[in-house]
């Protein structure tokens, strides 16, 4: 017989700093390198991770440049 299944720990913020666009993008870029470090080292890359972050990071970089 199957064990039962338990929903995911559900997370939620207690309070919330306001981060501009660039400083968002900044800090995502950091982590993206931290991340494929990691990632590369313990299980050859996940690029699919890796590809959507980038892709979050380029659109906060378009959202800024069309606010400027």
């Amino acid at each position: 017989m199957d064990v039962p299944l338990h929903p995911p720990v559900r997370i939620h913020a207690r309070t919330s700093t306001p981060l501009s666009t660039k400083s968002a993008e900044k800090r995502l870029e950091a982590f993206i390198h931290d991340f494929q470090a990691r990632s590369t080292a313990s299980q050859g890359g996940n690029t699919a991770v890796t590809v959507q972050l980038q892709k979050l990071k380029d659109a906060l970089h378009d959202e800024r440049k069309k606010k400027h």
